[in-house]
């Protein structure tokens, strides 16, 4: 994962057994679908997105990139 949208979007999903919850970034989830549903974030509005192409459409529309 050296790529540059990877370093500047991506969120991994990490389990805490602790609290036998999903994180992503600074958000809890109870569920891996919940959490996956998370896993790219805008830079400019962090707004969270399932997929990186979601996030690339919601870039050009919203951003004008």
């Amino acid at each position: 994962m050296s790529s540059i949208k990877y370093k500047v979007n991506h969120n991994p999903i990490t389990y805490d057994h602790r609290t036998k919850m999903y994180q992503v970034g600074n958000r809890v989830f109870e569920t891996y679908q919940d959490a996956r549903a998370n896993q790219w974030q805008c830079d400019k509005c962090t707004e969270a997105f399932f997929s990186f192409k979601e996030l690339r459409l919601h870039k050009n529309k919203a951003h004008a990139y």
